[in-house]
């Protein structure tokens, strides 16, 4: 659990989104393997068969994310968490899938997430 843990950055998500859709060699040189607080929008909250929960932060109307990958230890956190709200993410960052085609949009993705608070 990564609570006890100072982010190396503090980011909105909609500018983490930004800069690796500006120059994601940079962007992956910058956040590769650090601890990341991003600060968003929840699109919506999945969760598999297995119960393991992703939280997918951004912009509504944007088709790139943030995709949240939430430590087994926070999945009451995640459950709990309502999709029109803002929130405090920490995590590692560990890719960036980038969207060649246009259609999809572009995903940055970190692992081991916890909720840090809920901004009301």
């Amino acid at each position: 659990d990564v609570s006890g843990l100072k982010s190396n950055y503090k980011v909105q998500a909609a500018d983490l989104i930004k800069e690796f859709a500006e120059n994601d060699s940079s962007a992956m040189k910058k956040y590769l393997g650090k601890l990341v607080t991003v600060r968003g929008q929840i699109k919506k909250i999945d969760h598999d068969e297995e119960g393991y929960y992703t939280i997918v932060l951004g912009d509504s109307a944007g088709l790139s994310s943030v995709l949240c990958a939430m430590d087994t230890t926070q999945h009451v956190d995640a459950a709990n968490l309502n999709k029109v709200s803002s929130v405090n993410v920490k995590g590692y960052f560990i890719a960036f899938e980038k969207d060649e085609t246009g259609l999809l949009g572009s995903d940055v993705k970190l692992n081991r997430c916890i909720v840090e608070k809920q901004a009301h």
